[in-house]
């Protein structure tokens, strides 16, 4: 019973860490709100239909050809 207390407390801690982290990332970033230039829009777009037709890897699949 008391273990079960414990773990529960252990797993409460870091769910509330990771939380905290990620609305300390969202909020801190320091491009919100801002636009993209056409030109970035227009890389994105590419990049974007270049995973679609499948011309991109994984990065695990990248990683694993380099034995990483």
């Amino acid at each position: 019973m008391i273990t079960q207390v414990i773990r529960n407390k252990k797993i409460n801690d870091i769910v509330h860490r990771q939380v905290m982290a990620a609305l300390r990332e969202i909020l801190s970033d320091p491009d919100r709100g801002m636009v993209l230039k056409s030109s970035a829009t227009r890389r994105l777009k590419s990049s974007m239909c270049s995973k679609q037709v499948g011309k991109i890897k994984n990065l695990a699949d990248v990683l694993a050809k380099y034995g990483i």
